[in-house]
């Protein structure tokens, strides 16, 4: 009877643990399946950029366009991305941000513009000190400093996923953004942008 019973016990455990095993695998699969509609989607395109603050000073950027409306004559589209860029000797900086922009193609090549808004952190580049509790001098952590990030863009390029079969979009322009919190006032920086967005699935026209 012991014998018995433990049998009993031990398939019920071992076709529990397949049951769960097959909800996980299912759930796994589902959200696979989210992920890969989301990437293969005709409206996302994944883009990468040289991030140059004042030109000169190199960073990257990267992020998602997702295309909200698009015509013959202009799109629009929402962008969101995540960067930094290297001022030596200045300031490191990271951000992430947001922004609206319309698109106007003329045939192959196209005029973008984008506003938007975000999150810059800087950081001094090099040692900072502070006042000592016995009055000297010691290092401070470098622990950086938040300001709003409000920007315009303007780019121009090629969009190969208009006539011919590339689901490439090359892109090169510029940008004006604001630091906030700079000694009391909203700081300009012009950054230098080159890169291209792609696209896993090209829309059928």
């Amino acid at each position: 009877m012991k014998t018995k019973f433990l049998l009993i016990t031990f398939c019920l455990a071992f076709f529990g643990v397949l049951s769960s095993f097959g909800q996980n695998e299912a759930d796994t699969a589902q959200k696979q399946s989210a992920f890969s509609k989301f990437v293969t989607s005709d409206k996302v395109a994944f883009k990468l950029y040289y991030f140059g603050e004042l030109v000169l000073h190199p960073g990257l950027s990267f992020g998602i366009d997702y295309t909200l409306i698009q015509k013959n004559r202009i799109t629009f589209h929402w962008d969101s991305e995540i960067g930094g860029y290297k001022h030596k000797w200045n300031h490191n900086a990271l951000f992430v941000r947001s922004g609206i922009g319309t698109r106007f193609p003329i045939y192959s090549l196209f005029v973008d513009l984008t506003l938007g808004a975000g999150y810059l952190h800087s950081f001094a580049d090099g040692t900072i000190y502070q006042r000592s509790s016995s009055g000297g001098v010691e290092k401070a952590t470098n622990w950086g400093n938040p300001h709003f990030m409000p920007y315009s863009m303007f780019l121009m390029g090629w969009d190969g996923t208009r006539n011919s079969t590339l689901p490439v979009m090359i892109r090169f322009g510029a940008e004006v953004y604001l630091q906030s919190s700079f000694n009391q006032i909203y700081l300009p920086h012009v950054a230098a942008k080159l890169g291209f967005t792609y696209k896993f699935k090209r829309k059928n026209r």
